[in-house]
Formats: structure tokens, C-alpha cells, sequence
């Protein structure tokens, strides 16, 4: 009797554990030509950590309607490296195999560039698992004084629970990853910075559904007996509306044909293509013809959004031209074929048996 509630027990633990939410590669990868428009809103508290929660966010304060971010890949001889773009800022991203690395940043005025790359992710990540890692970086402000950063990184998925969003939106199965950035030098003196950002991810959509950011300026006591002081600088949240969230991988390229009217964009200059065969098994012969001289290439994902295959770029000239891509030694599955044309890019999807 004593064996039997004991299996009894062990399938009910297996059972609660595969309910859980974890993140993955393929489900939870940044992927490039995904399209993200976020709503700023005003500054949510992230509450307690634990499972069972529920996080009421029904009812949100508008910031900024629409905070576009999208991700792609900035040079074409670096397939691994990854760009996300938002409110006129580069941050750019190392994804190999199980990881994601910040590697740095740029914009207008500031260059920051990480000697030692702060993990971001590692997957499949879930409630209770924790990572740590120490950044440091150097780079300019306006190209004359130069920068230095330094700190540690530690992400934890430290919630479970119901998530309330606004328009009757309600995820069952939330989980919630707290980052805390921790700068031990940001070239100002005795002061240190702490970023907390709390991202609630729902199952079945890649990116966060909702985010809340607090960043306190950590002022250290200068002689003995003193007390050090913390100041909140800086909060806000974000909202994600999932339909919002533009895959490029699951639909059809919002870089090719627009939904009424004439081809724009790549699609004008990218035209009459056929990817034979579909399925394919080892060779994929890609025919097509450019409508005017354009520097060509191709790069192939996988469900990941990670790149498996890429083509050199060359300049073909107009009229009907044709490229062979080797599949084998890739796994069976679904996978995404980037067209760059030029500056643009559109995607076509094939499988391979």
C-alpha cells in the first residue's frame, strides 16, 4: 500500500511539473524581423514574489500609445549577433545555442561597448531558476569623453500566477523573470545604480506581456557612522498587447506584398520566386527575378530564429537569376528564408524532411 500512494505521489509531482511555464528557445528566442509595438504606461508595482499570485493590470495609465521595437540582424557577416531597435536606441544581442548575451548599445550621443557581455537568458528557464553573471564595458559620450561600466546581473523567475490585462485579456499561466542590474561604477563617484526590470511572459507568446522598470541611484555613505541613500530615479511599465506582437516566422512578411495594391519595397524588386522543392531534402533551388540591379543574399533560420545557412551577398543583375541553398545536415523541421534586398528584407517559409 505504502509503494502505490508513493507512485500515486511521484505521478502527481510529474504531473504539476510539466504544467509548468518554462521559457525556451524555440518558443521564447528574440527572432529577427519581429515587430513589437509597446504602450508606455504609468509605473506599476511588481509586487511579492511566489506562485499562485495574481497581478491585477485591468486598468493602466497611457504614456505613449505606441514604443515600436524590432529586432534584425545588423551585419550580414555575423549571423549570430542580433539587433533590437527601440526609441531610437541599438541594443545589441549574442544568441548561440542556449544563451542570450547583451553585448552593447548604441545611439546618437553614447557608444557602449561590453568587454564582458552580460547573460541575459539562458533557456529553458522557469519558476525558481537563477542566473549571475558580471558585465563590464567601455565606450564614448559624444565622442569625447569616454565611459566606463561595471556590475553584475542576476535573473531569477521568481513568480507564478493569473495575469489581468486590460480588453479582458487574462493569462492563466504567467510567469515572472526579475532582472536586477547591479552597476558597481558608472564614472560617477561613490554613487552606484540598481535596475530592476520585472517581465511577465504568457505561454505560447514569445516576448513579455507586460514589463515594470525601477532604477535607484545608490549613494554610499562617504566616512564611517554615516548612512548610505537610496533615490528612485526612474519607473515605468510597459504593456505588450499580444496581438501586437508581430511573428514573423507564423505569418506572411509585412516586407513584401502590402494587402491591397502594388508590391512595395523589396517585394517590387524581388519578384516571381519559386523555393523548390517544398519540402525539401537536401538542395533548395530558389529562382526569382529582380525587376533592377540589387545586392542579393540569403540567410535560413530555424524555429529558433537562429541562422543555419547564409548565401555571400552579390550584386545580380536584372532579369531572371537562381540560387542553391545545401539543406543537408539540417534537422527536420520548419524554417524561415530571409531575402535581403539591398537595405530590405522579406521572408519566405519552407520544410525540410
Amino acid at each position: 500500500m505504502k509503494y502505490k500512494l508513493t507512485i500515486i505521489a511521484m505521478i502527481i509531482a510529474v504531473g504539476v511539473q510539466a504544467q509548468t511555464h518554462r521559457l525556451t528557445t524555440d518558443r521564447n528566442a528574440y527572432r529577427p524581423a519581429d515587430l513589437i509595438v509597446k504602450q508606455q504606461v504609468a509605473f506599476k508595482d511588481p509586487g511579492s514574489a511566489g506562485k499562485e499570485l495574481t497581478w491585477d493590470f485591468r486598468t493602466l495609465q497611457p504614456i505613449n500609445e505606441e514604443y515600436k521595437l524590432d529586432y534584425f540582424i545588423p551585419d550580414s557577416t555575423r549571423m549570430d549577433t542580433l539587433c533590437g531597435r527601440e526609441h531610437n536606441t541599438r541594443y545589441y544581442y549574442f544568441q548561440k545555442r542556449d544563451s542570450l548575451w547583451a553585448i552593447g548599445f548604441e545611439n546618437s550621443t553614447t557608444l557602449m561597448e561590453y568587454l564582458k557581455p552580460e547573460l541575459k537568458l539562458r533557456f529553458p528557464f522557469g519558476y525558481g531558476d537563477t542566473l549571475r553573471s558580471n558585465f563590464e564595458g567601455k565606450g564614448q559620450y559624444s565622442h569625447r569623453l569616454n565611459l566606463k561600466v561595471k556590475g553584475y546581473t542576476r535573473v531569477e523567475a521568481d513568480a507564478e500566477g493569473e495575469l489581468l490585462l486590460p480588453d479582458f485579456e487574462t493569462v492563466k499561466r504567467a510567469l515572472r523573470v526579475h532582472t536586477l542590474r547591479y552597476y558597481t561604477q558608472t564614472g560617477r563617484d561613490s554613487i552606484e545604480m540598481m535596475l530592476d526590470t520585472y517581465a511577465w511572459y504568457a505561454e505560447g507568446i514569445r516576448y513579455p506581456v507586460f514589463e515594470t522598470i525601477k532604477t535607484n541611484l545608490i549613494k554610499k555613505a562617504r566616512k564611517q557612522g554615516e548612512q548610505g541613500k537610496d533615490t528612485t530615479v526612474f519607473t515605468t511599465s510597459f504593456y505588450y498587447p499580444p496581438e501586437l506582437q508581430i511573428s514573423q516566422v507564423q505569418t506572411d512578411s509585412i516586407y513584401s506584398t502590402p494587402l491591397s495594391g502594388e508590391p512595395e519595397g523589396a517585394a517590387s524588386i524581388f519578384t516571381e520566386a519559386t523555393m523548390l522543392p517544398n519540402p525539401v531534402v537536401s538542395n533548395l533551388y530558389i529562382n526569382y527575378k529582380l525587376t533592377r540591379p540589387a545586392s542579393i543574399w540569403f540567410s535560413v533560420h530555424n524555429n529558433a530564429g537562429i541562422p543555419v545557412r547564409q548565401t555571400t551577398p552579390q550584386t545580380k543583375p536584372a532579369g531572371y537569376n537562381f540560387t542553391t541553398i545545401n539543406m543537408n545536415n539540417t534537422l527536420t523541421g520548419t524554417y524561415t528564408i530571409y531575402v535581403h534586398v539591398d537595405d530590405m528584407v522579406l521572408q519566405r517559409v519552407v520544410v525540410k524532411k
